[in-house]
This record gives structure tokens, C-alpha cells and sequence, in this order.
């Protein structure tokens, strides 16, 4: 029997909630966060926070190629246009 391995989160999404069920916020974020001191309102008043864990979905991946590097892009025009 072939062990399978735990697939690790790729990111977090962080959500809150207001009383109503409505989203307040959302972010997403490469770590989990620890502990919630970062809310600055934490005290004084109640907090509905969600923390989901996202996988990453190599199935679903999006390539996309011969994207020429914003660098040579800008160097081009403004040496086309004498400068910015």
C-alpha cells in the first residue's frame, strides 16, 4: 500500500464577515496567519474571521509565453521618443 502525502496549502484566503453574513474584507496571503493582533479593532467589537486553506491546481494552470520584459519595452519607447 502506497503512502499518499499531504499536499501543503499554497496560500490563505482571509475573510470577515460582518454580523449578517456579508463579506467586510478579504485578503490572501502566502502564510497562515498565528494569531489575529494585526486587526486593530480587535478589542471593541466581535470579529467573524474565516481562514482557508488554497491548493495550488497544476491542472488548471494558465501558461502563458513570449512576454517580452517590461525593461525592453520601456528602453524602446523612450528611445523612440527622446526620453519620458
Amino acid at each position: 500500500m502506497q503512502e499518499t502525502l499531504k499536499q501543503q496549502p499554497y496560500a490563505w484566503a482571509i475573510e470577515e464577515f460582518n454580523i449578517n453574513g456579508d463579506l467586510v474584507w478579504s485578503s490572501i496571503t502566502q502564510f497562515r496567519p498565528t494569531e489575529l493582533s494585526w486587526i486593530r479593532d480587535l478589542p471593541s467589537k466581535k470579529h467573524y474571521i474565516s481562514i482557508t486553506p488554497l491548493f495550488k491546481d497544476e491542472s488548471q494552470t494558465e501558461k502563458i509565453t513570449g512576454v517580452k520584459s517590461y525593461r525592453e519595452s520601456t528602453k524602446r519607447l523612450t528611445e523612440a521618443y527622446g526620453g519620458l
